[in-house]
């Protein structure tokens, strides 16, 4: 299916282009750090909003990402398994992720815990695909993911819901909203458990490196609040907490379980100063921390802090134009029962940035300076423009460079780090095309991202080291329509991504198919709703050398909800309805033909 995913899209765009299903104009926050709408956005964005979460019906966030253009999750095994996010082919920790505004992510793996993540809990997901450490510094190579949480504006007054499902699948959550025109308030918890199932297939050269013959469970409790108000006419302020705590299990010669506890404290502080002068103001601390034991008995920890503050002006240079002139600081750090030789590391930047038209032309360009403490000074920047072909077509070009600063597992985990190690670099161009009426959208994005100093394990010296490179091209079609009660998605990412120079010069890099397909279809009734989505993704590889082929796969879900009364609703899901056997990563299997069904009470 994979194969013909060319052939598939163009389809879809012939078919239903022109043809509408009603929507107002979505706003995105990451793009430039200031509100924009979609259409006006120069870079490629995704709003994925609480009406799309809750018609998708996930069980975990990758179920969401993963309608994204340029997006691929591979998962290890399955609900509280670790899952990868890889944006635009780069690597996992090439994607800034932020909550509220909050950088989080483990300082020792660089990478986001998304399998413990509460998809209950999420107001809205903005991706952003492209570089952007312009903007926000080291990490933003393949672009940008925030998570924004429930919003006490848009939470109802009161909720709860119960759900059951395959595997002793259970899950509950209630939530309460409370609050005037001043000042709202809305805390919700949820409790999700299963007793899985046995997730590594078992080998002595690869994958778990063991035999372990028993069901992999996963317990996870998350608790999500944010109070948000005005001060007065000129100041408004939110503080947001989010956090995910229990246990997942898995197969391991060293550890066969994680007792992990993540979460996220932020604040913000918006002051219109003047009619053209905006003061924004930020603080935030996210932690991941975890326990790993054998049988029962720890066997190391490792608890990362990241802590975080900004400070941002806005000043409006006339109707069109904007400049914005900002301060960020970042410090990490690791506490652990192994010895790391440095433990913490600061990163001071300041960045600015000029929004607006020029000519005919909408432009949008930022440069940003970056000490860090370990590696010294760098600097950052991307330019882009726009041009309306008519009023409902527009075509972008975009240049942009960014930088990761090696994790501290690279830097210094004993035995292994290199702490001559220099941050990985990228350089990405990129054009594009979009098309849209009133309430269909279409857009298709071409981009090509050379990244140097790649780390990876050297050989020669028993350590990580920048031995490569790696050179990076694709293509991203996306198509929201609809036909009367009828809403149609698809997104299509062709890929190429492969190493350029070192041992594995030309292969291509693991976990990187070249195509995946993603489509939906759903249907409203006066009191139900259906839908069925189909993921399709072909072949790559799970090692560097390219030895290990992951098969292609194609998955099919149902879903369906019925309105009871105005207060409530049921609903059910099936996930792989074809039962397929398929893996993202070798030697981890991946779920089978699943059952969920659930009921919702609000007021």
């Amino acid at each position: 299916m994979a194969r013909n995913a060319r052939f598939i899209l163009s389809f879809f765009v012939l078919m239903f282009s022109g043809l509408s299903y009603g929507q107002t104009e979505p706003v995105v926050v990451t793009a430039t750090r200031t509100a924009q709408t979609v259409d006006a956005s120069l870079a490629a964005v995704n709003v994925i909003d609480r009406e799309e979460i809750e018609a998708l019906q996930p069980v975990t966030v990758s179920d969401i990402l993963r309608t994204v253009p340029g997006v691929f999750v591979s998962n290890s095994g399955g609900l509280g398994q670790p899952s990868a996010v890889f944006l635009r082919g780069s690597e996992s920790d090439h994607v800034l992720v932020l909550i509220d505004g909050v950088k989080v992510g483990s300082t020792t793996l660089g990478s986001t815990s998304f399998q413990f993540l509460d998809p209950d809990q999420i107001e809205r997901i903005e991706v952003v695909r492209g570089p952007r450490s312009s903007l926000y510094g080291p990490d933003a190579i393949g672009g940008v993911i925030q998570i924004f949480t429930r919003d006490p504006d848009k939470a109802p007054r009161a909720s709860a819901f119960a759900t059951g499902g395959t595997d002793a699948y259970s899950k509950f959550g209630a939530r309460l909203s409370a609050g005037g025109n001043a000042t709202k308030f809305s805390i919700g918890a949820n409790y999700e458990k299963s007793t899985g199932y046995d997730v590594c297939k078992g080998s002595t050269t690869a994958g778990c490196f063991t035999f372990e013959d028993d069901l992999d469970g996963y317990e996870n409790l998350s608790v999500q609040a944010k109070l948000a108000g005005s001060l007065n006419e000129q100041t408004d302020f939110s503080v947001s907490y989010l956090s995910s705590t229990g246990e997942t299990e898995y197969d391991g010669s060293f550890s066969n379980e994680t007792d992990f506890a993540v979460s996220v404290l932020g604040a913000q502080l918006n002051v219109n100063a003047s009619e053209r002068l905006g003061l924004k103001f930020s603080a935030g601390q996210s932690q991941d921390d975890s326990d790993s034991l054998k049988n029962g008995t720890k066997t190391d920890h490792f608890d990362t802090t990241r802590t975080s503050l900004g400070w941002l002006n806005e000043y409006s240079l006339s109707s069109q134009n904007m400049a914005m002139v900002g301060i960020d600081f970042a410090s990490d750090e690791v506490d652990s029962g192994t010895a790391y030789t440095k433990t913490s590391r600061d990163n001071l930047g300041g960045f600015g940035q000029f929004i607006g038209s020029v000519g005919m032309l909408d432009v949008q360009a930022a440069l940003r300076y970056d000490d860090n403490q370990q590696f010294g000074d760098s600097v950052t920047g991307d330019g882009s423009i726009g041009y309306d072909l008519n009023a409902s077509s527009r075509i972008t070009a975009q240049y942009g460079t960014a930088f990761k600063a090696p994790t501290f597992n690279e830097l210094y985990y004993p035995g292994f780090g290199n702490a001559n190690l220099d941050p990985e670099e990228s350089t990405t161009v990129e054009a594009g095309y979009r098309w849209q009426d009133a309430n269909s959208r279409f857009s298709a994005n071409i981009f090509s991202s050379d990244v140097d100093n790649l780390i990876a394990y050297d050989a020669a010296t028993g350590a990580p080291g920048n031995v490569n490179a790696a050179q990076i091209q694709g293509l991203e079609l996306q198509l929201d329509t609809a036909v009367d009660a009828w809403r149609i998605g698809a997104a299509v990412t062709l890929l190429s991504a492969e190493q350029d120079g070192g041992t594995y010069d030309g292969k291509e890099l693991p976990r990187r198919p070249g195509e995946f397909l993603e489509l939906r279809l759903d249907r409203t009734f006066s009191k139900a709703s259906a839908g069925v989505s189909l993921f399709s993704s072909g072949s790559t590889y799970d090692d560097l050398a390219n030895t290990r082929v992951i098969k292609s796969y194609t998955t099919l879900d149902l879903r369906g909800a019925y309105h009871l009364s105005a207060n409530w609703h049921v609903v059910g899901k099936v996930g792989n309805l074809t039962d397929e056997d398929y893996e993202n990563a070798s030697y981890y299997r991946q779920p089978g033909r699943e059952f969920f069904v659930g009921v919702k009470w609000m007021q």
